[in-house]
């Protein structure tokens, strides 16, 4: 096998690299190859881990089960070559090249980053305050947060504990307070001042986003999925946050809030009509195949189209790995719906992946 550097202008032709921002696709280019095989060699085989994202870019694949029955061909430039090759880990088929070929590949890990971190929301806050906030005495935020249903959702003891471990930041005007493109570290939680939410933008100025106050909070979306600051904030005047680390807000906050559920309890649910099924990847992903009587609203799109959804109904979000699903329930609880998460994503037979 051979291998190439990669064009970040050739995720156009693949579901769902061409729904990455330009920012986005530029940092997987360089993370990914273009390789080539001869025919007869396997690509993958069945049981492997999944470990690689693999997109077919000339010649033929046969997807072949354990007993080497051909289950699927796929052939370059038909629509099945436009998405991920039998992407579920492990691998259920073997992947064998029916004639020499040049493929796609990255890191699938890194891609499912991407994905989340382009898909949570249009900023990088879960302000949990509705309606108008006033600057109070240092006790509000705390009488804020008990008052919210997210948090009347954790353990009393969590919560104790959680109050004890936070820490007291004094912060300055002008000092930035989350990075744009760093890791994430801590939750926030605004006690006093003001603070402004912005995006950087390719060769433009900054766009703002949203200003916070007193019982607001931010940061949580990075620690749930596991990826980058998407949106800076910065103090517009002196106040104080209480900040909760990483680890801390896993264990006390997520996951108590996460509410996984299996595959079969969450059937039995949405068949009983006591839930129904919210499925938060892209529409062309969504298009390949889905669960039955799903609700498709992306994660990009859930904080602006929460209003259309019925605030009676319990719903159990999905996705392809759960990562994406993670970050959708706990926006749903913080706006005082009844989530779940679909452990362990949603079935490769039911995302179309062929095999």
């Amino acid at each position: 096998m051979t291998e190439s550097k990669v064009d970040a202008s050739l995720f156009a032709n693949y579901v769902p690299l061409n729904a990455l921002r330009p920012e986005s696709q530029a940092d997987l280019a360089r993370k990914s190859v273009v390789s080539t095989a001869r025919a007869g060699d396997s690509l993958f085989k069945l049981g492997d881990s999944a470990d690689r994202a693999l997109f077919l870019m000339s010649g033929a694949l046969q997807l072949k089960d354990g007993d080497g029955k051909v289950v699927s061909t796929i052939r370059a430039g038909e629509p099945s070559a436009m998405h991920r090759i039998a992407h579920q880990s492990p691998r259920r088929v073997t992947a064998q090249c029916a004639t020499d070929v040049r493929y796609l590949a990255i890191d699938a890990g890194l891609l499912d980053v991407m994905l989340t971190w382009d898909q949570t929301g249009s900023f990088e806050v879960g302000e949990l305050v509705a309606g108008e906030t006033e600057t109070g005495g240092d006790e509000d935020w705390m009488t804020r947060l008990l008052q919210m249903r997210t948090f009347q959702l954790v353990p009393p003891s969590n919560l104790q504990a959680m109050f004890m471990r936070m820490q007291e930041v004094q912060v300055e005007p002008g000092q930035v307070i989350v990075r744009q493109n760093d890791a994430g570290d801590y939750f926030y939680v605004v006690m006093s001042g003001r603070f402004i939410v912005t995006r950087e933008q390719p060769n433009q100025k900054p766009v703002r986003l949203a200003e916070l106050e007193t019982g607001a909070c931010f940061g949580e979306e990075a620690l749930i999925s596991e990826t980058r600051r998407n949106a800076t904030v910065t103090a517009l005047v002196r106040g104080k946050l209480m900040r909760l680390s990483k680890d801390d807000f896993r264990t006390l906050l997520n996951d108590p809030l996460s509410r996984r559920i299996g595959a079969d309890e969450a059937t039995a649910m949405v068949e009983g009509g006591r839930a129904r099924w919210l499925d938060v990847r892209l529409p062309s992903e969504f298009q390949r195949g889905s669960l039955p009587g799903t609700l498709n609203l992306p994660l990009y799109m859930l904080r602006m189209k929460l209003g259309q959804l019925d605030a009676q109904q319990t719903w159990i979000a999905c996705c392809d790995t759960g990562r994406r699903s993670s970050v959708a329930a706990f926006i749903l609880t913080q706006k005082g719906f009844d989530a779940y998460v679909l452990d362990g994503g949603i079935p490769a037979s039911n995302r179309g992946d062929g095999a």
